[in-house]
């Protein structure tokens, strides 16, 4: 089982927990199908507010699917079924990222990595559960 952080935008983040599905661009397909399994965790980022607002499971395999349901100027096409175990936390990102890997020791913003690394990171067990305590609070 791992573990990620995934990138929202506000507009597909409610997209996302009304169809219980998320998608990332193709560049990412062999990331996205190979590295994320179903069974692994997400906590999801929402990267205007910058906030931790949900997390949940992966319930799907990746499909590849041409039919646009995000919206009309970005497409996600590779995709993945989830499951949401609670969203509505709004919690700050603050100084929260500084205290996990490679987070921490990379010099650009939160959103940018994630964005740069296809829209998902993969953290240890330990900085989930920890990340996870502390969104709860």
């Amino acid at each position: 089982m791992k573990y990620w952080i995934i990138l929202f935008t506000q507009e597909t983040y409610e997209i996302v927990k009304s169809k219980s599905l998320i998608g990332v661009r193709s560049n990412v397909w062999k990331a996205f199908s190979e590295s994320m399994k179903v069974g692994d965790h997400f906590i999801s980022y929402v990267s205007k507010k910058m906030t931790f607002d949900g997390f949940g499971a992966i319930t799907g395999e990746a499909v590849f699917e041409d039919t646009k349901i995000f919206h009309e100027e970005k497409w996600f096409p590779c995709r993945r079924r989830v499951r949401f175990e609670k969203v509505g936390l709004a919690k700050p990102s603050g100084d929260l990222f500084h205290g996990i890997p490679p987070f921490n020791a990379v010099n650009t913003g939160p959103g940018n990595y994630l964005m740069c690394k296809g829209g998902f990171v993969e953290v240890t067990k330990k900085d989930y559960h920890w990340l996870l305590s502390q969104i709860q609070k």
